[in-house]
């Protein structure tokens, strides 16, 4: 199986974002002057009491986000991370196209924490040639992707079990990457971080000068995050992830500030996890992190870009990739839209796979 060549340029497609917590739809246009925004979603995901029905709860979900968003397409395309997905970047001397592949095998059974044979691999060549001997190419570099079947096929069944068609599987940091390159245009090159911070995972990308993006989905996120102000103030998580995420009376000023400190203490764990990538990557590559761009739907929680700016190199900054795009005639509240855009990143990324 392949992960990215199983869709043809002709259908018509849209972004899905299936995250823990909710479902986050985008569908594009794109044109002469760039992307407009045809569709747009997000319905959270209800909770429930037993695990067992939690993938019902998912599909109803999908199907609530497809109809609020007035889909005309059943095509997907869908993304996934955490340790059953490994993306590496590759450099080789400079190989002919079909001489790549077996290259990019070899290497994944080197660099892939999987067990041989057990997982599927794509690749996609950044910088290269054809033929090395006509070119002055001294490498072929790119980013090759392994994954275990089991990722693929949790998607997979989702959307199909909505009666969707997700006709390419993407890698969210990838997703955001492109996204990133497409919407942000800079006439002065620097190295920068993309940082989606969701409930379960916190997707951070780095791209510097090469344009090969190095990924790394750290494993302290949003949820870890809530339970742990939750054990620490004897609350239920969901009255701690109301207070995160703003529905709290401003004018109770000792809350507020234990929950600043508690937020410090709870994020232990993310920030390291950001720094141990950052030095990783600096001593690796040489180069400097200038700025990170902060998305997902943890990362608009209130004080957290302050918080992360108190311990981290880089400047740190909220990213809306929405302030760059057009909307739809048809798309209402378009105000509120980009409010929320920092959290519909990931699908906005997803989107722009085959426009």
């Amino acid at each position: 199986m392949n992960l990215k060549k199983i869709i043809t340029s002709q259908k018509k497609i849209f972004g899905l974002d299936i995250g823990s917590s909710s479902i986050k739809i985008v569908q594009l246009h794109r044109n002469e002057t760039g992307y407009t925004v045809a569709a747009i979603g997000k319905i959270d995901i209800q909770s429930s009491n037993t695990n067992r029905s939690m993938p019902v709860n998912v599909i109803n979900a999908i199907r609530q986000c497809v109809k609020s968003a007035h889909l005309k397409t059943k095509y997907a395309v869908c993304g996934i991370c955490g340790p059953d997905v490994a993306s590496r970047r590759f450099r080789f001397p400079a190989l002919t196209e079909e001489e790549v592949m077996n290259a990019v095998l070899f290497e994944a059974e080197q660099v892939c924490p999987f067990e041989s044979g057990q997982y599927i691999v794509d690749y996609q060549v950044i910088h290269g040639t054809p033929d090395p001997e006509q070119s002055d190419e001294l490498e072929t570099s790119g980013v090759l992707v392994a994954a275990m079947p089991r990722a693929i096929s949790k998607k997979t069944n989702f959307v199909r079990s909505a009666s969707l068609s997700c006709v390419l599987m993407d890698v969210n940091g990838l997703a955001l990457s492109n996204c990133f390159s497409e919407l942000e245009k800079s006439e002065n090159p620097e190295t920068i971080a993309i940082l989606d911070i969701g409930s379960i995972f916190t997707n951070l990308v780095i791209s510097g000068n090469d344009k090969l993006p190095f990924i790394r989905d750290i494993q302290h996120a949003g949820n870890e995050i809530i339970n742990h102000i939750s054990k620490e103030k004897t609350l239920v998580p969901q009255v701690v992830s109301n207070f995160l995420y703003g529905s709290r009376d401003d004018n109770d000023n000792d809350n507020v500030n234990q929950f600043n400190v508690d937020m410090e203490s709870a994020c232990t764990g993310l920030i390291s996890g950001i720094r141990e990538t950052l030095r990783y990557y600096e001593v690796q590559d040489g180069s400097t992190i200038e700025k990170i761009f902060v998305c997902g739907g943890f990362g608009m929680v209130d004080g957290m870009v302050d918080l992360l700016n108190n311990y981290l190199t880089p400047k740190v900054i909220l990213w809306n990739p929405f302030d760059k795009l057009d909307f739809d005639s048809n798309i209402d509240d378009i105000s509120a839209i980009k409010e929320h855009g920092p959290s519909l990143a990931l699908a906005l990324g997803l989107a722009m796979r085959t426009i």
